[in-house]
């Protein structure tokens, strides 16, 4: 039997997995509000580097990578927040943002781990130079397994500075991180010098071959040194050490970028005692709120209506309806403390009306919207007589896998590339990606060709896709079609967003959304009431945007018409 994706248990794991309630969970991830220290409202509060106004985490997180990353400075942060409040799904989602920019990932060392991984590490030194032993093991080891030539030349020039030449052949023929790093532990741990000094060199010689070249650590768990006095005290001297090196030999212009997570008790302590850290980086602090009732919904919302998408149209659906929106989790708790209790009570729902059921399969017209992608795709070729394209199949059999819609290229009859498509009743998951990244691979679909051979195209369908998700599949040359479940001749354009300029109006900037709607009539002071009130809650469709802002039936009209020419979208 051929492996159907629409048969697979994606509504059912997405909930195991939202229930478990640790770490990163990125198909529920929301955009929460940020607001400045000290103003009055809901939210987690911080303030930018740059000094742009900054609405939510995203744009947040975005702006300081770019402070680093794009222009040269320095970045450190603390993220302070209770327990279950999304410290490390914080810390995780900027990793994730970091791996979708190339330019980022190609020029950067990027080094992510929590504070108990030091205490764990055998051996009787102190902690500070387990510290630096071990971000510098894997800094090295990134450097070395570099592809650019000079960045690699330079890091084993830098080991021949220190250690004898067997040694370093010892280092640069292991082959993984987990045997590198107890030798350059062992080599390193043995050696007479100041760490301190020693990271900073290391950061300004790759620097001089590659200025381009970023330096991140991402740390977790600094609340994990809590019941170890010792450590925690000397974690606080090399970390305040770090920052004033940074801030004064340097006067930031270094590409160094430091995350430190903790509990909010923790952080206290690090500002304790030095003014001078709290003159540097005392306003650097993002404080996490343990979670409000709008980001709540949110969530809610983003799990209620997968479970519609999936199972909407069964005899018993109405009942597992009620219930669902009956349910009335605790609103005093944690972001976890709700992802957790309300996954439990959905999957109790699951469990009594859907367990056997399969998902709905997708509602809309596939065949239509992939046939007209692929004309628009392969536009140059079937202007040609010898290229046409072939009728598409649906539920197509390849090496095992049934694709929901397949068509093939044809010059003089002969099949020269293909297209493959997904479609999904509800937002899309991170699972599904996974599954038709796989059955990709599996029919070796190659989106990239040379000498005028057309490429393979890919497409994933449905309502909405999560913005990292959709940088993801961009990177693996997916394109997303954004649509409702039933098309009618009604319905509002289908918007390929992999292409088109669109601009989302619960995370766009004033001028992007300015440029947007120009032309509605919509004047600035009401866009500012925009940008106010979506810091309490995201919009999903024009209905509520309109009331919102209190717009005439003519704007609201003159809006709908910038939906629907993808001008604008509100996922």
């Amino acid at each position: 039997m051929p492996e159907d994706a629409g048969k697979k248990k994606f509504i059912k794991d997405f909930l195991q997995n939202v229930r478990v309630g640790e770490g990163f969970i990125e198909d529920i991830w929301i955009e929460r509000a940020v607001r400045i220290p000290g103003s009055i409202g809901e939210g987690s509060t911080a303030q930018s580097l740059s000094g742009r106004s900054i609405n939510n985490i995203t744009e947040l997180l975005e702006d300081d990578l770019k402070h680093s990353f794009d222009d040269g400075y320095f970045t450190f942060r603390i993220v302070s927040a209770l327990k279950g409040s999304g410290k490390t799904s914080l810390l995780t989602y900027l990793h994730e943002l970091i791996k979708t920019k190339p330019t980022y990932t190609n020029f950067s060392i990027v080094s992510r781990f929590p504070l108990a991984n030091i205490i764990a590490m055998g051996g009787n030194q102190d902690f500070i130079v387990k510290f630096y032993c071990y971000i510098l093991a894997e800094t090295f080891w990134k450097l070395i397994s570099d592809s650019e030539l000079s960045v690699k030349n330079k890091a084993k020039n830098i080991l021949s500075d220190y250690l004898g030449q067997a040694e370093v052949n010892q280092l640069i023929t292991a082959s993984s991180l987990k045997t590198f790093r107890p030798k350059f532990v062992q080599y390193f741990s043995n050696i007479a010098i100041v760490f301190e000094e020693f990271f900073f060199d290391v950061l300004n010689e790759v620097s001089q071959v590659e200025p381009r070249y970023t330096f991140a650590y991402l740390i977790d768990e600094f609340d994990g040194l809590e019941k170890k006095p010792n450590e925690f005290q000397q974690a606080l001297s090399l970390i305040r050490a770090l920052i004033k090196r940074a801030a004064q030999d340097f006067q930031s212009k270094i590409r160094l970028f430091i995350y430190l997570v903790g509990t909010s008790e923790n952080i206290k302590n690090f500002f304790s005692e030095d003014p001078v850290i709290e003159s540097l980086v005392g306003h650097q602090v993002i404080n996490l709120n343990a979670g409000y009732g709008n980001e709540f919904e949110m969530i809610r919302t983003k799990i209620n209506e997968r479970i519609k998408g999936a199972f909407k149209g069964y005899g018993n659906f109405d009942n597992a309806w009620n219930e669902i929106k009956n349910l009335s989790p605790n609103p005093s708790q944690t972001l976890r403390g709700f992802c957790q209790e309300y996954a439990f009570s959905i999957l109790g729902v699951h469990a009594n009306y859907f367990k056997e059921k399969p998902e709905q399969e997708f509602e809309g017209n596939a065949r239509d919207l992939v046939e007209a992608r692929c004309k628009e795709k392969w536009q140059s070729y079937l202007s040609q007589k010898a290229y046409t394209l072939s009728s598409v199949s649906t539920t197509a059999v390849l090496e095992g896998h049934a694709f929901d819609c397949y068509v093939e290229l044809l010059h003089n009859g002969i099949c020269v590339a293909r297209c493959f498509g997904e479609a999904k009743n509800y937002e899309l998951l991170s699972s599904h990606l996974e599954t038709f990244s796989k059955w990709l691979e599996d029919v070796k679909f190659k989106p990239f060709t040379a000498n005028g051979i057309p490429p393979d195209i890919a497409f994933m369908i449905a309502p909405s896709c999560p913005f990292l998700l959709k940088r993801k599949l961009e990177l693996k040359s997916i394109y997303f079609i954004s649509t409702d479940k039933v098309i009618d001749p009604s319905s509002p354009a289908i918007i390929d967003s992999s292409t088109a300029n669109i601009v989302n109006v619960n995370t766009a900037t004033k001028d992007s959304i300015v440029a947007a709607i120009k032309g509605t009539g919509i004047r600035e002071t009401t866009i500012d009431k925009l940008i106010k009130l979506r810091n309490n809650k995201s919009f999903q469709n024009i209905d509520e945007l309109a009331s919102g802002l209190k717009l005439t039936l003519k704007t609201k009209e003159k809006l709908q018409k910038k939906l629907e020419e993808g001008k604008i979208c509100f996922t």
